[in-house]
């Protein structure tokens, strides 16, 4: 029988107001996910540097915002919820400014530059802010099976976002699709308004920033559980982004698919990750909560492997990739949630933000590493070289955590 403290996720009030937000503010974020590659490529013609270019503007900030950001949640622990609300707005805006570009023949690609850039920035805001707020609104032992509704919602929004932002983009454009982008930012600022949380005393001023940002890198390379999801995460991040840019580059110059048969391809990874978020929770219990984070990293993180055999299908490779996709999904969707909630439950309350923000400040940065790196590859080697590299980095990346205590975790209370 349950306890009052693990009552159903879904009658805590302030988490369903968190979850619909999340909701639409997926959405939106999983049409353009699609649609500003594609904004890039068609509606602006973009060469192979300059797409790579756009990814590092995309994630840039992961790297150079996040620590701030971090610190900032952490001195302003009730103006978190503020901050959410006035980083869907901000991007809101930003967005809505791309199609307006594009209709009055002012979009190129330094606008594009400095509008994802900026974007991305509020995200990170965002992100640490969602991160501290959660552990807050619903119990500890709520936080698995919550991170796991979050998270399968997330793959669901990828489902249909992705899928609407091929089909926009193929009937429409590029600019109308990035509209559904910016609505959902505005639903998703309208949902959180809602949200009541009791008031919070602010944390004691007296250390300095820089004290905290040590602590928080301190905490996260030194906790054991912490540091191997660390560096799986990081290598992951890194090679991943080596293999989507040269994806998308095979896709769209060499293989000559449509934006809906790419859409395809990235709905059938959201099915899988929905299908891993949703029902992952049910395999803890019963096989141990290390264990079945470390076996659905090695599934999640090895089916890449199946890229190499992209130049080797002709006709089949939508079907082909469509199938690593939802492998992948399934693998990743099941050890996000784990990761995520291991991560909350490891981390005391009043450095939730400094390192979330520097776990982000690894992990995330390295993706305009990543970027950059891939364009470097792309250009000097072609795109399936790009492709193949990255697929073997990140099925390497699970060697972090096999080789750590986190297999031996037997359940999420035992990190704390």
């Amino acid at each position: 029988m349950k306890t009052v403290t693990e009552r159903p996720v879904w009658s805590n009030r302030n988490f369903r107001r968190l979850w619909r937000g999340s909701a639409a503010s997926t959405l939106g974020s999983e049409v353009a996910e699609i649609a500003l590659p594609l904004f890039a490529l068609v509606t602006l013609s973009a060469t192979a540097s300059e797409a790579s270019i756009l990814r590092v503007a995309q994630f840039l900030p992961f790297l150079l915002v996040t620590i701030p950001a971090g610190l900032l949640v952490d001195r302003f622990q009730g103006g978190r919820l503020r901050m959410m609300i006035g980083a869907d707005l901000g991007r809101a805006l930003l967005i809505v400014l791309l199609p307006l570009a594009a209709w009055t023949g002012t979009a190129g690609m330094p606008v594009l530059y400095v509008v994802v850039f900026a974007a991305t920035t509020l995200t990170v805001v965002y992100q640490v802010a969602d991160f501290a707020i959660l552990p807050r609104i619903v119990t500890e032992g709520q936080l698995v099976d919550a991170n796991g509704k979050l998270a399968a919602t997330q793959s669901a929004s990828e489902i249909g976002g992705r899928g609407a932002g091929a089909l926009l983009v193929q009937a429409l454009s590029a600019p109308v699709a990035l509209l559904l982008n910016a609505a959902g930012y505005l639903v998703s600022a309208l949902s959180l308004s809602r949200i009541r949380l009791p008031a919070t005393a602010e944390p004691p001023a007296g250390d300095p920033p820089v004290r905290d940002l040590v602590r928080g890198l301190r905490f996260t390379v030194r906790h054991r559980f912490v540091r191997p999801l660390l560096g799986e995460a990081t290598t992951f991040n890194l090679f991943n982004e080596i293999m989507m840019l040269g994806l998308l580059l095979h896709a769209v110059r060499e293989a000559g698919l449509t934006p809906l048969a790419i859409g395809a391809v990235f709905v059938a990874g959201g099915v899988g990750s929905f299908a891993g978020a949703w029902f992952g929770s049910r395999f803890t219990a019963r096989f141990g909560y290390g264990r079945v984070l470390l076996v659905t990293l090695i599934l999640g993180n090895g089916a890449p492997l199946g890229v190499l055999l992209a130049d080797r299908v002709g006709s089949g490779l939508v079907a082909l990739l469509c199938g690593v996709f939802v492998v992948m999904g399934v693998g990743i969707g099941i050890a996000n949630v784990h990761a995520v909630s291991l991560r909350q439950a490891a981390t005391p309350e009043a450095l939730r933000g400094q390192v979330n923000a520097a776990y982000r400040l690894v992990s995330w940065g390295a993706i305009p590493v990543g970027a950059a790196l891939g364009g470097v590859v792309a250009t000097q080697a072609g795109p399936f070289t790009a492709m193949a590299v990255g697929a073997i980095g990140v099925s390497v990346s699970t060697v972090w955590v096999a080789c750590s205590s986190v297999p031996r975790l037997r359940t999420i209370h035992d990190a704390a």
